[in-house]
């Protein structure tokens, strides 16, 4: 007699699927469940950059499972207990030992940083205060080094000093072009100057300046520099000095004993153009050209300033015609011996 099955076919082969189903789900999770606690985390250690991907739980797990060792003296940001979340960035920095020799004692530190001038900060000196430093402040740092801080005091010295007068050149079209003349001689002027020095191990560093008091402004040396052009210019010339009111006679030039005249362009019957082609107003005189050459500036005692702008018939060698603007004032002039001073 056939025995009939409790259960069917199909619900026993459905028992056998879960039955397989379920292990393998068991799998897929754990596989999944340890994909999602992963987290991405950014290390720099010292300057170097590292990514990775961790379960660690916080900073102090992640940094055991990268196999970066850090002390006491170490920084690490954020903290080794804080909590780990992705995209954390932990910063790693480690210390470096070293010994400073400042004076007589020698003290041992461990520096957060990387130059030399970062030790002395750590310890609370002024790496400006202290540029004898030896190795230099910029010098990186090394597992035990010694950094040698000399003694520093700072002197203050004052110094008076000349300034220089500046030139100042201004065109004139009352002188020939090409030409120039010194219309100011200039003054220089005088300052204090304070400069701080620093000496270290007796040794004096290049002093610093800190201030500067005038004392007294330079006065600017002015040059007039020509622009006229022919003869013009050369008229235009003698009329510099009077110009810019220095009716002085010069300190420098040649002497020279000549025999003076006076005429006027007011004389009826005279050509008022000069052997140069210039008006002849009063500051043009006549010359022998072999003994004062055209164009020669010249002071005159009783006349003041002129230039050698005319010849004539009768003036020959140490003999000068001087011009006025008026007969009157070539009449009150007449014939006099003076001495004249040559500019040129």
């Amino acid at each position: 007699m056939r025995v009939r099955p409790s259960r069917s076919a199909r619900s026993q082969k459905a028992q056998h699927l879960v039955a397989a189903f379920v292990p393998a789900l068991i799998v897929v999770l754990s596989i999944t469940g340890f994909v999602w606690a992963q987290k991405e985390v950014t290390v720099v250690v010292d300057g170097r950059t590292l990514h990775m991907k961790t379960q660690a739980a916080d900073v102090a797990g992640l940094l055991e499972e990268a196999g970066i060792a850090v002390d006491a003296a170490d920084l690490v940001t954020p903290s080794l207990d804080s909590a780990l979340e992705p995209e954390t960035t932990v910063l790693v920095r480690h210390s470096v030992p070293v010994t400073l020799v400042l004076g007589d004692s020698r003290l041992k530190v461990d520096v957060i940083g990387e130059t030399v001038a970062d030790a002395l900060v750590s310890v609370g000196a002024d790496p400006a205060a202290n540029p004898a430093v030896t190795p230099p402040l910029a010098t990186r740092l090394s597992p035990n080094m010694t950094i040698d801080v000399p003694e520093v005091f700072v002197r203050i010295t004052r110094q008076e000093a000349t300034v220089a007068a500046p030139v100042r050149y201004e065109k004139d079209p009352s002188l020939p072009k090409g030409t120039r003349s010194v219309v100011a001689k200039g003054r220089p002027g005088r300052v204090m100057r304070v400069y701080r020095v620093l000496v270290a191990n007796g040794a004096e560093m290049a002093p610093v300046l800190t201030a500067e008091q005038t004392l007294s402004k330079p006065v600017p040396r002015i040059v007039a520099v020509g622009t006229a052009s022919g003869g013009k210019g050369l008229l235009a010339a003698i009329r510099l000095k009077s110009h810019r009111g220095q009716s002085k006679p010069p300190v420098g030039g040649r002497r020279m004993r000549v025999e003076a005249t006076g005429y006027s362009a007011q004389e009826p019957g005279l050509d008022y153009t000069t052997a140069t082609g210039a008006r002849a107003v009063r500051g043009v005189i006549a010359v022998d050209p072999r003994v004062i050459p055209l164009g020669t500036r010249v002071y005159v005692p009783g006349y003041g300033y002129a230039v050698a702008a005319d010849t004539g018939g009768a003036i020959k060698g140490n003999r000068i015609d001087l011009c006025f603007d008026t007969v009157a004032e070539c009449n009150e002039w007449g014939r006099r011996r003076v001495t004249i001073i040559i500019l040129d």
